[in-house]
C-alpha cells in the first residue's frame, strides 16, 4: 500500500492510525484476544486531563491541613518545591514519550530501559497509587454531599459515583477524553473565580467591608508549628507538607500514561508536559496562597471540621467565606468540587485501567485483562479497578475524615514512589543513549538540564519517602495505622520488584542492548501521517487555540 492510499484511508475515520508497534509492544508469545486502543486524544485534551485529574479534592479540600501543618507561608513554599520536583520529572516524561509514545507510558519504560521485574513493580504501585487516588476523591464525594443532606448514608453517593465513572469509562477514548475535557475546564473556572474572589474580600469587597489584606500574615503569623515549638516545629511543619502535596500535585504520570492513545505524539506529549506544569504551578501557587489570606491557620472551626469530616466545610475556602458573611457561594463552591472529586476519580480509573491492560499485554497480569472492546477501552481491567473502588464503603463504619486520612497517606507515598521509578528510569535512558553514542539530539523533543536536575529530584524524593511518615518515631508518636499507611506502599514495591525479580531471574537491561530504533520508522510513520492529515486553522481564534492547546 503506497503512501497516499494509506492517508486517503484513514481520513475521516474517528480514531487515528495506529502503529504497529502496539502489536510488537506485547509479549511475543501473547496469544490472548486484543483489540487494541485507540488514538483519539488530542492535546486540549491531554492538557486538561493532566490538570483537571489533579486539581480537586487535594487542592479545594487539602488546603486546609497544609495550612495548619505550616502556616500560610510554610505551606505556600512547600508547595512550590514539590513543583519543582515535578518539573524535574516532566523532563524524562517529555523526552520518552516524545521518543517512544507507547501505551503503559512509564511503566513499559521501566521495562525496556531498567529491568523487567522494574516494570512490574512499578505499574502494579501505580495501579496501586492510582485506586487510592480514585477512593480518596469519592470519599471527598460523599462527604460534599453530607454538607446538603447529612442524614443520607454516605453509601448511596458512593454508589453513585462508581456508576458515573462506569458510564464514563466505558465508551470510546474520545468519549472520556471529552466528559474530562469540559470537567477540568470548570475546575479551572472554580480556581479562578476563588482567586478572584480572594483579591476583592482582601481590598474590602465583602458583606463584613473587611479590609483583611494580609492581616493573618502578621496575626497569627506566616508560619505554623508542628509537634513542637520554635525553629524546628517549624521546619516540621513545613516538611509535613509534603506528604499533603503529593497528594495534590501531579501531572507528568498522567501525560506519560496518554502518550499511548494521544494524536501525534511527538507534538502533543512534549507540549501537554510544558503546559501542564506552568498551569499546575500558577493554579496552585495562586490556590495556596489564597487559602492563606482568607483563613487563619490557628482557626478553630476549620480544625474541629478537618478532624470530623471532609465535605465542604472542612475546606478552608468555604470557612474563609463564612467568616466575611458571604452566602449562597458556598453552595456554589460545594456543587462544582463535587463535578472536581468526581473528574479526579475517573481521571484515575482511567490511567489504572490502562496500566492493567498494558501489564497484561506483557503477562504480567492475568490475560483476559488485555481484552479491550471494539471501541478500544479494556472493560475488564475496568472493573477491576471499580471493584477496589468499592473500599470507598469503609466510610460507612468509620469516620470520614479518618479514611480519607489513610487514603492520604496511603497513595502519597505511592505517588512518591513513581516519580522515584521514573527518575530512575530517565536515568538508565539516558545513560543508554550515552552508551551507544546517540545526542540526545536524536529525541523529538529534550533538554539540556534534564540528568541534572533528575538526579536532584530523585535525591530529595527518597528523603521524603523515607522520612514522610517521621513522627511514629519519636518518643510518643508511635501509631500502627499510621505506620502502615505511611510505609505500606515502600514494602509493596520492594516485595513486587524482588519477587518477580528471583522468581523470573530476570537481569537489569544493559544500556549497550536498550533498543533505541527498531520503533522509530514506525512512529516516524505515524506523525507523517497525522501532519498530513491536519489542517490549518482558518480563523485567529483557531491559531490561537491550536498554539496553546
Amino acid at each position: 500500500m503506497d503512501k497516499q492510499s494509506s492517508l486517503e484511508d484513514v481520513k475521516g475515520a474517528d480514531v487515528y492510525p495506529e502503529p504497529q508497534i502496539e502489536v510488537v509492544d506485547a509479549d511475543p508469545e501473547y496469544t490472548g484476544p486484543i483489540v487494541g486502543t485507540h488514538r483519539g486524544l488530542k492535546l486540549r485534551h491531554i492538557q486538561l486531563i493532566g490538570i483537571g485529574s489533579t486539581i480537586g479534592t487535594g487542592l479545594f479540600l487539602g488546603c486546609g491541613r497544609s495550612l495548619i501543618s505550616a502556616g500560610p507561608l510554610g505551606s505556600l513554599l512547600a508547595y512550590m518545591a514539590y513543583c519543582c520536583i515535578c518539573f524535574g520529572i516532566c523532563l524524562g516524561a517529555g523526552e520518552m514519550g516524545a521518543f517512544k509514545p507507547v501505551a503503559g507510558g512509564f511503566i513499559t519504560w521501566a521495562h525496556d530501559y531498567v529491568d523487567e521485574a522494574a516494570g512490574f513493580a512499578v505499574g502494579w504501585n501505580y495501579f496501586y497509587a492510582a485506586t487510592m487516588f480514585g477512593c480518596a476523591d469519592i470519599v471527598g464525594v460523599a462527604g460534599l454531599f453530607g454538607y446538603w443532606w447529612p442524614d443520607i448514608t454516605p453509601a448511596a453517593w458512593i454508589s453513585m459515583s462508581i456508576g458515573v465513572i462506569f458510564i464514563l469509562n466505558v465508551f470510546s477514548v474520545k468519549f472520556y477524553g471529552e466528559s474530562e475535557f469540559y470537567f477540568a475546564g470548570m475546575k479551572v473556572l472554580l480556581i479562578l473565580a476563588i482567586i478572584l474572589m480572594t483579591f476583592v474580600v482582601m481590598l474590602g469587597g465583602n458583606p463584613a467591608h473587611d479590609r483583611i489584606g494580609f492581616r493573618y500574615w502578621k496575626e497569627p503569623g506566616p508560619w505554623a508549628s508542628y509537634y513542637t515549638t520554635g525553629p524546628l516545629g517549624r521546619f516540621l511543619g513545613f516538611w509535613n507538607v509534603f506528604k499533603i502535596a503529593a497528594y495534590s500535585v501531579g501531572g507528568p504520570e498522567f501525560v506519560s500514561m496518554c502518550a499511548g492513545e494521544a494524536v501525534r505524539p511527538r507534538k502533543t506529549i512534549p507540549k501537554a508536559v510544558k503546559g501542564v506544569l506552568f498551569r499546575l504551578t500558577v493554579f496552585f501557587f495562586l490556590g495556596i496562597l489564597a487559602c492563606g489570606i482568607l483563613v487563619p491557620y490557628d482557626d478553630e472551626y476549620l480544625k474541629q471540621q478537618l478532624a470530623t469530616g471532609v465535605g465542604a466545610n472542612a475546606s478552608a475556602y468555604v470557612v474563609g467565606m463564612k467568616r466575611v458573611g458571604i452566602k449562597y457561594m458556598p453552595d456554589i463552591f460545594n456543587a462544582i468540587v463535587i463535578t472536581s472529586a468526581l473528574s479526579c476519580a475517573n481521571g484515575f480509573a482511567f490511567v489504572a485501567s490502562r496500566v492493567v491492560h498494558s501489564l497484561a499485554l506483557k503477562r504480567q497480569a492475568p490475560a483476559f485483562f488485555a481484552r479491550t472492546t471494539k471501541h478500544g477501552v479494556p472493560a475488564y481491567a475496568l472493573i477491576l479497578v471499580l471493584a477496589v473502588y468499592c473500599l470507598c464503603y469503609m466510610q460507612v463504619s468509620n469516620n470520614a475524615a479518618t479514611v480519607f486520612g489513610w487514603l492520604i497517606n496511603l497513595s502519597s507515598v505511592a505517588q512518591l514512589l513513581n516519580y522515584v521509578a521514573m527518575a530512575i528510569t530517565t536515568l538508565r535512558f539516558r545513560a543508554g543513549l550515552k552508551a551507544q553514542g546517540m545526542s540526545r539530539n536524536v529525541l523529538p523533543w529534550s533538554t539540556k538540564y534534564t540528568v541534572t536536575y533528575t538526579w536532584i529530584c530523585l535525591f530529595w524524593l527518597v528523603i521524603i519517602v523515607l522520612t514522610q511518615g517521621w513522627v511514629v518515631f519519636v518518643h510518643g508518636g508511635w501509631d500502627v495505622q499510621t505506620f502502615l499507611t505511611c510505609y505500606f506502599g515502600l514494602a509493596f514495591v520492594v516485595v513486587t520488584y524482588f519477587g518477580w525479580k528471583l522468581w523470573h531471574k530476570t537481569s537489569i537491561v544493559r544500556t549497550s542492548e536498550m533498543d533505541f530504533t527498531s520503533f522509530v520508522p514506525e512512529y516516524d510513520l505515524l506523525d507523517e501521517q497525522f501532519r498530513e492529515m491536519e489542517q490549518p486553522p482558518k480563523t485567529a481564534l483557531g491559531r490561537w487555540l491550536k498554539r496553546y492547546f
